[in-house]
């Protein structure tokens, strides 16, 4: 049920604003959705313009979500908390004693994040984060857990109100 109206970004036209799950790839991630977000979709020219609220609070809690993630972290996740900590690929090589080709590969998914590498990257996002600093000895305590199956077969849910993520099955993987 639409709440009010935006002009669309594209052509200006009136298109009303609701509140419902959003597919959010540019996270550049491709199994991201946000739960109670605003969304126009514009009736005249068919751009959808998104409001997200605090989207700094909202990536933060993805990357604290994919650090406590039950399954092998993908390349483009490892990409995701690499940016989320403002390295660059050779920054985050040195922190991983790699070199940035290797990072690379990893995140263009052209080698596999190997099991040792995937835990260091969840603890190094804890320690590097300061809001996150605290959820280390929880995601430490997950480590052992972690399935060597890939993660992108999960779906991850964010609500943008409450800033609580979980993992769901893809229905695409169904």
């Amino acid at each position: 049920m639409p709440t009010h109206a935006i002009q669309c970004s594209n052509c200006g036209f009136n298109a009303p604003l609701e509140v419902r799950t959003y597919h959010y790839t540019a996270s550049g991630l491709p199994n991201v959705f946000l739960q109670g977000v605003e969304v126009a979709d514009c009736p005249n020219c068919g751009n959808s313009d998104v409001i997200i609220p605090r989207p700094l609070k909202v990536h933060r809690a993805i990357a604290s979500a994919l650090t406590k993630s039950p399954r092998r972290l993908t390349g483009p996740q490892a990409r995701f908390l690499r940016k989320h900590l403002k390295a660059s690929g050779e920054q985050f090589a040195q922190y991983l004693h790699t070199d940035k080709t290797k990072i690379s590969k990893w995140e263009k998914g052209e080698d596999t994040i190997g099991p040792s590498t995937d835990r260091l990257i969840r603890l190094l996002v804890a320690a590097l984060d300061e809001e996150l600093l605290l959820s280390a000895p929880a995601i430490a305590g997950q480590l052992r857990n972690i399935s060597d199956e890939p993660g992108d077969e999960l779906e991850l849910h964010v609500d943008v109100v409450s800033l609580t993520a979980s993992f769901l099955t893809s229905m695409r993987a169904a």
